[in-house]
């Protein structure tokens, strides 16, 4: 919500800070990296002047989490002229229902078609991201996920005469919800450890396949970003005291400790579960509620209430959804 308008870099801004980049770090790749790289509208142009600048220099481009509903022939072709770099879609939930929850408007057969493409154009493997914790997610979400990870393998199959080459592989990946602020899921708990684990390890069991493999964030890193998204100014003060005591570079798993913030929670007098676990009211007043960014806390109650129903907004591209975003001096109003 805080990205809204929606806004996009030209192909020059882009080009010239890809040529500072290659020539300060003498990386032989280059990632388009978004929450929805192929929804940028120029995506195929853009390819070709990296193509035409890159291709010759040895320089591949990778295409990560790809919308199922948009993936083209085009951009694939495109994209394997280097070399065939992995290729990741993003089905987000395992069920329809689900992926209504979250407002993503992809089906089964989006997937299908998709991975259909890929195997006809000589891909032998996909990896498959999912969330898991979503809110009013049940079991049947996450055999959701295996009954898609399944069907990718059946469609490859399909491409290939009933065969598995010994190149192919499905990964599947999953990320623990964390509710942000500014989104109309910051009323809603995240997951305990223990809920997490439990439907990891279920995960586990239901894609035990020598065609997938399944790889799941660590939990304990999610508890501490959902704390920190909604944590209040006293949260400043955590992040200090953890830091004194060594955390860093907490991105990378080999160096978070959990029991590093538990302390310094704790020493604050401060509750874990409070900002992680509970669920908030529509009264509740938020540590970021001063803060304008454009959109309507309105709007995302009413989006709230809509994901409860499993009801999907329009791309706002598509239709305004009068979501209050101030684009004129004249205040609030449609985009």
């Amino acid at each position: 919500m805080i990205y809204r308008p929606i806004r996009e870099k030209s192909i020059g801004t882009l080009k010239s800070s890809l040529d500072k980049l290659i020539k300060s770090t003498g990386y032989d790749e280059i990632s388009l990296s978004s929450l929805s790289t192929s929804d940028y509208s120029k995506l195929s142009e853009l390819t070709d002047v990296l193509i035409e600048e890159y291709a010759s220099k040895n320089i591949g481009i990778s295409l990560p989490s790809l919308r199922l509903d948009n993936f083209t022939m085009e951009i694939a072709e495109k994209i394997q002229q280097v070399r065939k770099s992995g290729l990741t879609f993003a089905p987000e939930a395992g069920t329809q229902r689900m992926r209504d929850v979250i407002n993503k408007g992809v089906s089964e057969e989006d997937l299908k078609n998709a991975t259909t493409k890929a195997f006809e154009m000589g891909w032998h493997s996909v990896k498959l991201y999912f969330m898991i914790g979503l809110p009013t997610e049940r079991y049947e979400d996450l055999d959701g996920i295996k009954d898609l990870a399944y069907n990718v393998i059946d469609t490859y199959r399909e491409v290939h005469g009933g065969k598995l080459s010994r190149k192919f592989g499905v990964t599947v990946s999953t990320s623990t919800f964390v509710p942000k602020p500014f989104t109309p899921f910051q009323w809603h708990p995240q997951d305990t450890g223990d809920v997490v684990r439990e439907k990891q390890q279920y995960l586990v069991k239901a894609l035990k396949n020598r065609d997938i493999r399944y790889n799941y964030h660590d939990s304990k890193t999610s508890l501490m970003e959902a704390v920190v998204s909604r944590g209040d100014r006293r949260i400043g003060k955590v992040i200090y005291d953890a830091f004194k005591a060594g955390a860093k570079f907490d991105g990378w798993s080999e160096y978070f400790n959990l029991d590093i913030w538990t302390e310094a929670m704790e020493k604050n007098g401060l509750d874990i579960s409070w900002y992680a676990h509970r669920e908030r009211s529509y009264d509740e007043v938020f540590a970021w509620d001063h803060i304008d960014v454009g959109v309507s806390k309105k709007f995302l109650i009413v989006e709230n209430d809509k994901a409860k129903e499993d009801v999907v907004t329009p791309d706002c591209r598509q239709r305004c959804n009068s979501c209050g975003i101030n684009t004129t001096d004249l205040g609030r109003g449609l985009c």
